[in-house]
């Protein structure tokens, strides 16, 4: 029976259908099962009854946004990858040793701190 050998050539990437950004702001899990890598991530908001509600604070509330699965030799990739991405990134944000950084002043800031009191 022949095997399928891997392409060499680029592999062209489109997204037809626009799948949409997902938020991940909350826990999440790893899991390595028989070669495979399954991972869980989670979105954390307030409670939909609590704000409509008026409660104040609302109860925060976890829900799964997006579970990857994946063969650990993609997954191994995508952990080396991720960590030169950051650091990187890290690196190209550190102020140089003689700098100091400077903050805009509070009033210029787009957000403040989020406040549920």
């Amino acid at each position: 029976m022949p095997v399928m050998q891997p392409s060499t050539a680029p592999i062209e990437i489109t997204d037809p259908n626009n799948v949409p950004d997902v938020l991940i702001n909350g826990p999440f899990n790893i899991m390595n099962n028989g070669g495979m890598v399954h991972i869980t991530f989670t979105n954390v908001r307030p409670d939909d009854g609590d704000l409509f509600s008026g409660k104040n604070p609302p109860r925060l509330r976890g829900a799964v946004a997006c579970r990857l699965l994946m063969p650990a030799a993609v997954a191994n990739q995508l952990v080396r990858t991720l960590a030169d991405v950051l650091i990187k990134a890290a690196q190209t944000s550190e102020p140089a040793p003689n700098q100091t950084e400077s903050k805009p002043p509070a009033s210029s800031r787009p957000f403040g701190p989020i406040s549920f009191d």
